[in-house]
């Protein structure tokens, strides 16, 4: 069954104040990193962001997953 997941892009040091936020279904975790690398290939925005991601839990709650670094 797939979870949903929530992608905040980030340019700003400050996690709190994302450029944009990406919602998404994927069958794993490793899906969803690989889903979430993706998605933050084709933002738009500078070289240097990188996206916090967290899971769903089914509680209207989000729980923080990984951070995903796009390198320079």
């Amino acid at each position: 069954m797939a979870e949903e997941y929530r992608l905040d892009i980030v340019t700003d040091p400050d996690p709190d104040t994302p450029l944009d936020i990406a919602y998404f279904t994927a069958v794993d975790a490793d899906a969803a990193v690989r889903c979430a690398q993706y998605l933050l290939t084709t933002a738009a925005g500078p070289d240097d962001r990188y996206g916090e991601l967290y899971v769903h839990t089914g509680t209207d709650r989000a729980v923080h997953y990984d951070t995903i670094h796009l390198p320079a």
